[in-house]
C-alpha cells in the first residue's frame, strides 16, 4: 500500500520536475487561443457594463494640423497575427499545415507592406526627389492623440525570437523564451493600458494628454539577455552530462553483455538471457529474461519489479507503442544513472543485460519520455 502511494507520488512530481516537452509545446497554440478567448470575453463585458461616455462642456474637435498624415485605421495588423497564429500552429503539427502558416504569413506581410507603400506614396509622392518645406512642429495640437516612440515592437519581435528558439531546442531554452516573450507582451500592454486611461480621463476634461515618451529599456532587454545566457549554457551542461551518463553506462554494462549468465538452480543464479545486451526479440513475450517490462500507451504497464542483487540479470522490454520511441534507465537512491538500455521504436522487444548492481531500491524511466516511471528492488 505505502509502495503504491509512494509511486503514485513519484509520478506526480515527475510531472513538475521532469516535464514532457513535446506535450508542452503543442499545449502552447491551446494555452494562446484560450487566453485570447479569455481577454475578448473581458473585454466585451467591459464594453457593456461599461458607463454612457461624459463629455467635458467645452469638447475639443481634433484637428490635423497642416504636415501631419493621419492614416485611416487598418486590418493589416489583425492579419498579420493571424498569420503568425497559422505558423505556430504549423510549427507544432508539420506537414502541411506549416507550409500554409507559412504562405499565410509571407501573404500577410505583404500586403502589410503595401499599405505602407501606399501610405509613402500619398505623403511624399512617387517622386522623392522634390523638396519639401521644413515644418517644426512643438507638439501635437490639442485634441490630437500621437504617442511617442516606442521600443514596446523591437522588445516583442526579440521575445517572439526567443520563443522561436526555445522551440526549436527546448528545455531550458524554451523556458527562457517564455518568460521573454511574457515580459515583453506584458510592457506593451502596460503601455496601452495607460493609453486607455488617459481616453477615459479624456471623456471628462475634453482633451487627451500624451503620454511622455518612452525610456530605453536597457534593464528588461540586459535582463532577457541573461536569462537567454544562462538558459543556453544549463541546456548545454545537461546534453554534456547526458552523454557522459549515457558513455559511462555503456561502458560498465558492456564487459556484462557479452558473458553468458549461469544457469537457474539451487545457487539462485539467474536464468539465462535470451541473447546480447539489446539484442531484439519477438514481440509479444517471446523472450526469456528475469525481469518482464511492458510499455503501452506511453506507460510502464508494470511499476515495480525484483531482481537478485550483487548478480547480472536480464530484462525483457516489450515495447507496445508503435512507432514511439521507448527504452529502460535505472537510476540509483541519488539519481545516477546505473544502467541505460537502447532506445527503440515499437511494436518491437529487446532483452537488456543489466550488470551485477548492490541491493537496494532504484527508479526506472524511459529516457524519451521522462513521465514513465517505476521502482526496482534488488535483494
Amino acid at each position: 500500500m505505502l509502495e503504491r502511494i509512494w509511486t503514485r507520488l513519484l509520478e506526480l512530481t515527475a510531472e513538475f520536475v521532469t516535464p514532457d516537452w513535446g506535450k508542452i509545446i503543442g499545449l502552447i497554440p491551446v494555452a494562446i487561443a484560450v487566453l485570447v478567448v479569455f481577454v475578448l470575453l473581458w473585454m466585451f463585458r467591459r464594453l457593456r457594463t461599461a458607463p454612457p461616455a461624459r463629455r467635458g462642456k467645452r469638447r475639443i474637435q481634433p484637428r490635423t494640423p497642416e504636415g501631419i498624415h493621419m492614416p485611416g485605421p487598418s486590418f493589416a495588423p489583425a492579419f498579420a497575427a493571424v498569420g503568425t497564429f497559422l505558423l505556430l500552429l504549423g510549427l507544432v503539427f508539420g506537414g502541411l499545415i506549416l507550409v500554409l502558416g507559412a504562405i499565410a504569413l509571407v501573404l500577410t506581410l505583404l500586403y502589410w507592406l503595401a499599405e505602407g507603400l501606399r501610405i509613402f506614396d500619398h505623403d511624399l509622392g512617387v517622386d522623392t526627389t522634390t523638396s519639401l518645406p521644413a515644418i517644426v512642429h512643438d507638439g501635437p495640437p490639442p485634441g490630437v492623440h500621437m504617442p511617442g516612440p516606442s521600443w514596446r515592437p523591437f522588445m516583442g519581435a526579440f521575445g517572439m525570437f526567443a520563443l522561436f528558439l526555445g522551440l526549436v531546442f527546448g528545455g531550458w531554452l524554451l523556458t527562457a523564451g517564455v518568460i521573454a516573450l511574457i515580459a515583453t507582451l506584458a510592457g506593451w500592454l502596460g503601455d496601452a493600458v495607460k493609453e486607455y486611461r488617459e481616453v477615459v480621463k479624456a471623456d471628462t476634461t475634453g482633451h487627451l494628454e500624451n503620454p511622455p515618451p518612452g525610456k530605453t529599456p536597457s534593464r528588461l532587454f540586459g535582463s532577457l539577455v541573461a536569462l537567454i545566457l544562462i538558459a543556453t549554457v544549463l541546456q548545454l551542461s545537461a546534453f554534456a552530462i547526458g552523454q557522459a551518463a549515457a558513455g559511462t553506462a555503456g561502458a560498465s554494462a558492456a564487459p556484462s553483455s557479452g558473458a553468458p549468465a549461469a544457469p537457474a538452480g539451487a545457487s539462485g543464479a539467474p536464468a539465462p538471457s535470451a541473447g546480447a545486451s539489446g539484442a531484439p526479440a519477438p514481440s509479444g513475450g517471446g523472450a526469456t529474461a528475469d525481469v518482464s517490462i511492458q510499455a503501452k500507451d506511453i506507460q510502464f504497464v508494470e511499476k515495480t519489479f525484483t531482481a537478485p542483487g550483487g548478480k547480472p540479470f536480464t530484462i525483457a522490454f516489450d515495447n507496445q507503442d508503435s512507432g514511439t520511441p521507448h527504452n529502460i534507465q535505472i537510476k540509483d537512491g541519488s539519481g545516477a544513472s546505473v544502467f541505460k538500455g537502447d532506445i527503440f521504436n515499437g511494436v518491437a522487444a529487446k532483452v537488456y543485460q543489466v550488470p551485477a548492481l548492490p541491493a537496494g531500491a532504484y527508479t526506472y524511466v524511459c529516457d524519451v519520455h521522462p513521465t514513465m516511471t517505476g521502482t526496482a528492488t534488488l535483494q
